[in-house]
């Protein structure tokens, strides 16, 4: 609720009635109850609620979860009327603790009894919040905006991180397929290499057999693999 919805509440109204028939909870000052006796009904002219809309933020450096939002009408250029009366004062001064046990059409007619004196209207704190309401109302479009521009850049670069995961994962699949192929080749061409060399160091050995003993052969020959001992059935 804004704080111009908490004053409203707090009974400034449009009409402010002399007739009033409950008692109030508490003896009132004698100058609000001469201001209650004096004061007739009346309304409040509709423009008193039409304020000049605060200055336009196009992206605002506050944070979203700012804690003052004193900063937020500060960044929308709300100052305080030259008289110092604006709504947080007027909130003021209906907590204050002389009104506290008062009714609330009573504390409304003793703030507007001190407005009064003080040469203030109440058009003009009334559209002091006004202004913070638009303040407020423009400061959360513009986070939501934000969040939603923020959100669907994310979502965007976490598919486009999604589908890079899978490409990187497609060509990584693949360089140890190739890799496995290659060490699979290297090992058949390696073992059809060993049965080459020994057939062609046997045709070597062969052919020097003719002329050299068995004993003083220099050609190296594979040494027969030795079957593995059966194991003993005793």
């Amino acid at each position: 609720m804004s704080k111009l919805s908490n004053l409203v509440s707090k009974g400034v109204r449009l009409i402010v009635a002399d007739d009033l028939e409950s008692e109030p909870e508490a003896e009132a000052p004698a100058p609000v109850e001469r201001a209650r006796r004096e004061r007739t009904p009346r309304e409040l002219p509709a423009e008193a609620l039409v304020a000049e809309p605060p200055k336009s933020v196009q992206r605002s450096q506050l944070a979203a979860d700012v804690l003052d939002f004193s900063e937020v009408y500060a960044e929308a250029g709300i100052e305080l009327p030259l008289h110092g009366y604006g709504i947080e004062k007027v909130g003021e001064m209906l907590e204050n603790k002389r009104l506290a046990a008062m009714a609330r059409e009573v504390k409304a007619t003793a703030v507007l009894a001190a407005l009064e004196a003080a040469g203030v209207e109440l058009k003009d704190v009334i559209q002091d919040g006004v202004r913070r309401d638009k303040a407020l109302d423009a400061f959360l479009a513009g986070k939501t905006a934000g969040t939603q521009e923020l959100r669907g850049k994310s979502e965007a670069r976490v598919e486009e991180i999604k589908e890079q995961i899978a490409v990187f994962l497609r060509e990584k699949n693949a360089e140890i397929e190739a890799l496995k192929k290659a060490a699979e080749g290297a090992g058949q061409a390696l073992a059809k290499l060993e049965e080459r060399k020994q057939r062609e160091e046997e045709r070597l050995h062969g052919i020097l057999s003719h002329f050299i003993e068995a004993a003083a052969n220099p050609i190296t020959r594979a040494k027969a693999a030795v079957p593995d001992k059966p194991a003993s059935t005793s």
